[in-house]
């Protein structure tokens, strides 16, 4: 097997075992990356000079017989909506084209502290917004099986990179849907977390179950290890709350058998294509009877997308006024669109949107006093033209916003509940499929466990394991 094909746990312990130098395992990356990048446009910038400067540093420690990170001599990529010290950071936006940060990011502070060797920053949407990864600096990344089409967003440069073995590890972040669905697009996982797990300094409301840190991976067990290396608490998040991050690490398949399990094509409300439904039913007809009980079942989340809207403008109004109002002129249309539309919301609009909230989280803590987990679709439609801000239309019918097509993830988004999403084959146009799997609060490290059960089982069937892009294959 390929350096670059090498899981990020199997690498850390050839470079432990010291069968592998980091700097070795580097070059691999990095002439991955020059060969594949151009095909999708996933990085925005690259510092593999500071990268080998990193190595070498970890290979020292590693000769030395110094304790180790647990991310120790790991290539990873750090999503362009985190600010990284002395490296440019443009959260997509021309407002920031030439933003040089002088400090990192809690997550990116967290990711070198544990011994990561950062290879460069991924693409995202203009200040993470909408699920198509292209912005007025960068232009589009797209998506690794399909070069017309998206990538997904706003973490989809972090998503093909994944895709194409440029790094085996990447940061993420998510606020409806941000980490997901890239991940179902381009083939890979991610965890949303619960809110709080991953401290994050930067949220425009301190205590708001949206902006999450996140990350991606190839496999289930190498989401568990750099999760566990971002999961800290941190007294300047007031959102962040004491975990074991040892839960994350040597996860153990859950046995599927001891699980009642929720099926949901739609979440009783999201405008799901046909398609998707269709392969929904047939993939979940291939692995229902592994489950103690299965059953098609949603919670009532009628709600979630008006009250999503409703809380997402009101962010946008607080984080983006004095972009509006000072460069309008360099602001693209999806920011534009949201702070205006955020303009039209009176008092009683945004009190009964946070009345309603609280409503839907205590519904989504009534379904999981009845099942142990839920799954649906990581996206409600297959990955569409890289030149669509989103889908327009959903099966003939018109979608009202940008991020209305989204309701799968957005209204888990909106709930605070915790998402692993999970790779699962290819749909019926040849692009990667894939679910999310739910949990009640604080289930991270339970939901891990049943992906990595389902993730194996999905391994032994040629339909259902995971989907790997051409560009993915390093050169012999």
């Amino acid at each position: 097997m390929h350096i670059v094909e090498m899981t990020a746990l199997d690498l850390r312990s050839a470079m432990a075992e010291r069968r592998l130098s980091p700097t070795e395992v580097l070059d691999a990356f990095v002439a991955q990356t020059e060969r594949a990048d151009p095909s999708v446009n996933a990085f925005t910038v690259t510092c593999f000079d500071a990268a080998r400067e990193a190595a070498a540093v970890s290979e020292k420690r590693i000769m030395t017989g110094e304790p180790l990170g647990l991310l120790e001599g790991l290539p990873l990529a750090i999503k362009d909506m985190s600010l990284t010290e002395g490296m440019r950071s443009t959260f997509g936006s021309l407002i920031y084209a030439d933003n040089v940060p002088d400090h990192d990011d809690l997550v990116v502070e967290f990711v070198r502290e544990e011994g990561s060797v950062i290879t460069g920053k991924t693409n995202t949407t203009e200040f993470g917004a909408g699920n198509n990864t292209t912005n007025l600096v960068f232009g589009p990344t797209v998506n690794p099986f399909d070069p017309k089409r998206t990538s997904g967003g706003s973490s989809g440069g972090a998503g093909a990179a994944l895709a194409c073995n440029m790094v085996p590890i990447a940061t993420g972040s998510d606020t409806g849907g941000s980490l997901r669905v890239p991940a179902t697009f381009c083939g890979i996982a991610s965890l949303k977390p619960t809110p709080g797990l991953i401290a994050f300094e930067r949220r425009t409301f301190p205590f708001w179950p949206l902006q999450l840190q996140g990350a991606m991976a190839r496999n289930v067990d190498d989401v568990g290890l750099l999760t566990a290396a971002m999961a800290r608490d941190h007294s300047i998040d007031p959102m962040s709350y004491p975990r074991d991050p040892g839960a994350f690490l040597n996860i153990q398949p859950v046995d599927l058998k001891t699980l009642r399990v929720a099926l949901s094509p739609d979440l009783g409300f999201a405008p799901t294509s046909k398609m998707i439904r269709r392969v929904f039913k047939a993939r979940t007809a291939k692995f229902a009877d592994a489950f103690g009980v299965a059953e098609e079942a949603s919670p009532d989340l009628s709600e979630a997308a008006r009250v999503n809207w409703v809380i997402r403008a009101l962010q946008y109004r607080a984080a983006h006024k004095r972009h509006y109002e000072e460069h309008k002129d360099k602001l693209g249309p999806t920011v534009r669109l949201n702070y205006e539309q955020s303009l039209e919301l009176g008092v009683d609009d945004i009190a009964d949107a946070f009345m309603t909230h609280g409503a839907l989280h205590r519904e989504m803590d009534r379904f999981f006093g009845t099942y142990d987990v839920l799954i649906c679709p990581g996206a409600t439609v297959t990955p569409f033209p890289f030149e669509d801000h989103f889908p327009r239309v959903v099966d003939g019918v018109e979608q009202p916003t940008y991020v209305a097509w989204a309701g799968l993830t957005n209204a888990l988004s909106t709930c605070g509940n915790p998402v692993v999403a999970l790779p699962c084959g290819t749909d019926e146009e040849g692009m990667p499929f894939g679910f999310q799997i739910v949990g009640p609060r604080r289930s991270d490290a339970f939901l891990l466990r049943v992906a990595k059960a389902l993730e194996t089982l999905f391994a032994a069937d040629p339909e259902t394991a995971r989907p790997i892009s051409d560009l993915a294959r390093p050169k012999p």
